[in-house]
């Protein structure tokens, strides 16, 4: 991600035993950032320990996520947009508050049919 007003990962909480988000302010500044203002996407991970990780993403229409697979478990919650899941020849389409959930090692791509935001949250094995 791009140099950008956020706060730096070095000084951003990513683990304690409970952490607190508005959503809506979290997007909020991922769109006011160079990666989305100059660039295809933009993405924010709000949450990261071995077993657990939640990533913010912002995916501008046309944008995609090609082929790439995580060795665990994941969650797909669209927020905002539309985008197409596609596993091989199968292609599934996700609205607002779509959710997708795969399991672990299988290759997927992420298409943004408009622009999109959605909440990734990847289990660790």
């Amino acid at each position: 991600m791009a140099k950008s007003n956020r706060e730096s990962l070095g000084e951003r909480q990513l683990r304690a035993p409970m952490l607190s988000f508005s959503i809506n302010e979290e997007i909020e500044k991922l769109l006011k950032e160079p990666g989305w203002l100059n660039g295809d996407r933009n993405a924010v991970t709000l949450q990261k320990n071995p077993k657990l990780r939640v990533v913010l993403i912002s995916l501008r229409k046309g944008a995609s996520l090609l082929e790439h697979k995580v060795e665990g478990p994941i969650t797909v919650l669209v927020l905002s947009g539309n985008i197409n899941f596609i596993i091989g020849d199968d292609k599934v389409n996700a609205k607002a508050n779509g959710m997708i959930v795969l399991e672990k090692t299988i290759p997927h791509d992420v298409e943004a049919l408009e622009d999109s935001t959605f909440i990734l949250t990847i289990i660790q094995p």
